[in-house]
């Protein structure tokens, strides 16, 4: 859908009192836009909702960075941004966009501030130093894939199935490794709430990685973790929770099954973006309930998975002959093939290893070789020791 509005690059009028700024401005969006948003929220008497690639570093159409020639898209809250409908000053900032508001609206205070200590880390600014080294198509290169981080919700779970500080220690090892990007596979807070995800930045940006720091949405990563709850600090903190990006010729998705499902809209996207002709990955947290050596707990079938949206789900992966499908949630680490697609579950990043039904339980991170003939993953357990992943 075409955006409702679009700002020329005209010379900045003077500033306009009464009108505040919630979000932070992208890597193309200039003072003279800012002021002709502001002006059309003095005209419209509402907040006018800055989107489009210069605003978010990228296009959520192409996944490519935004070019000088691109445009500036904007909009009213309950517009279209050609993904869904813009539900509120809140969903707009969280997805990465900058809302020109009277000064009535405002962003909660703590949510705010979080969205400004987490912008280099949002997936727009990674991507974008992604983009900054760029492969040339069919080159061999390298990514790292570390599962799930939060040590448990519960002291009696990390006591008896954790060790304290191993997500860091892992993600260090990654991070020397050099990869081209890391890959986590979400639940980087055992719940998704303003005072977790602080203190998860604060250890981010401790540990300070070099590579690009990419992320899934984990269902733990909502405010509450089971079902379809708010997941609105991990929007303000890393933006959209579906995008896509192509490298050396090889397309990589990201899919929020957060909520225990994969809706008709994100299945709709995925069969926009899926190419049989274009090597592709896929990264999600929850695994499909069909894959039920891991998702079903004795006779709780798939209960370990998301069940709306799976099949649907599996056979476009089998359909695009998808290379890989990267998964969390469950912490393990197994390999499953179904329709000629492998199913990797990779979820050791450093949460609890309870008992279940996968056999392999140990903290983990992978490193995936990507060439010509295929992809070859080698498993980098926490004490240490390394082995190819079969």
């Amino acid at each position: 859908m075409a955006p409702l509005l679009s700002a020329p690059a005209v010379s900045a009028p003077p500033s306009l009192p009464g009108i505040r700024l919630l979000g932070v401005p992208g890597p193309g969006v200039t003072p003279a836009h800012i002021e002709a948003a502001k002006a059309l929220a003095v005209r419209a008497g509402k907040p006018v909702v800055v989107h489009g690639s210069r605003q978010t570093g990228f296009s959520y159409h192409t996944g490519l960075p935004f070019s000088a020639s691109s445009d500036l898209n904007l909009g009213v809250i309950g517009a279209w941004d050609g993904r869904r409908p813009i539900a509120s000053v809140e969903d707009a900032v969280g997805r990465g966009y900058l809302v020109a508001a009277p000064a009535a609206a405002r962003l909660p205070g703590a949510l705010g501030l979080l969205q400004a200590q987490a912008r280099p880390w949002r997936t727009d600014e990674q991507l974008s130093r992604l983009a900054a080294a760029p492969r040339t198509s069919g080159e061999s290169f390298r990514f790292a894939v570390i599962g799930d981080a939060e040590p448990g919700r519960f002291w009696i779970a990390r006591k008896l199935f954790n060790t304290p500080g191993v997500f860091w220690k892992l993600l260090a090892r990654a991070d020397r490794s050099k990869p081209d990007f890391i890959l986590q596979l979400g639940d980087m807070v055992s719940r998704g709430t303003v005072a977790k995800f602080w203190a998860f930045f604060r250890g981010l940006s401790s540990a300070g990685p070099e590579t690009p720091y990419l992320t899934v949405i984990g269902n733990h990563d909502r405010h509450k973790p089971h079902g379809v709850t708010n997941d609105r600090v991990y929007r303000a903190a890393f933006g959209g929770t579906d995008y896509h990006f192509d490298r050396a010729g090889r397309r990589f998705i990201v899919l929020d099954s957060s909520a225990g499902r994969v809706t008709r809209a994100q299945l709709s996207w995925l069969a926009g973006i899926l190419d049989p002709a274009v090597p592709t990955v896929v990264f999600t947290h929850i695994p499909p309930a069909p894959l039920s050596e891991w998702t079903d707990w004795g006779r709780i079938k798939g209960a370990g998975g998301f069940r709306e949206g799976s099949e649907a789900f599996m056979g476009l992966m089998a359909a695009n002959k998808v290379q890989r499908v990267y998964m969390g949630h469950i912490h393990g680490l197994g390999v499953l093939e179904r329709g000629g697609v492998k199913y990797v579950l990779t979820g050791g990043g450093g949460s609890p290893l309870f008992p279940g039904p996968v056999k392999k339980r140990l903290h983990h991170w992978l490193s995936v070789e990507a060439g010509p003939e295929g992809l070859v993953e080698t498993v980098h357990a926490a004490d240490g020791s390394s082995f190819l992943l079969r």
